[in-house]
């Protein structure tokens, strides 16, 4: 299995019930939703949403189950920037990037200022 950003090949550790390799870090076994150890010394990073009970990823802002957001001062996690309304985007001007313009008027993937629209 390999990383999406960098193509580095991962660990796969495989689940005590299916056997299917799940992502190191990952809480549930993505095939038969098994809960999977944690890793030693480091407890399980999850949000129990409010509203029906669903588990999510400690960086879900929102429940994949009912819709109810999983922040209680409607913030967003640590590290996670605010986009703002994503129909006013703008891409990279870098015409081989596949970043967008953050709110500090830099790209997200390479950093490089926003000099006008692609050619």
């Amino acid at each position: 299995m390999e990383c999406p950003h960098c193509q580095q090949e991962l660990p796969a550790l495989p689940c005590a019930t299916c056997g299917q390799k799940a992502l190191p870090g990952a809480a549930f076994c993505h095939n038969c939703g098994h809960e999977l150890p944690a890793p030693e010394g480091e407890p399980p990073k999850l949000l129990t949403c409010a509203s029906c009970g669903h588990v999510a990823p400690e960086t879900a802002n929102y429940c994949a189950q009912c819709g109810e957001s999983l922040r209680e001062d409607g913030g967003l996690p640590e590290g996670q920037i605010d986009f703002g309304d994503l129909t006013d985007r703008k891409a990279c001007s870098d015409g081989n990037c596949i970043g967008i313009i953050g709110p500090d008027g830099k790209c997200t993937e390479c950093g490089k200022p926003y000099t006008g629209p692609a050619e």
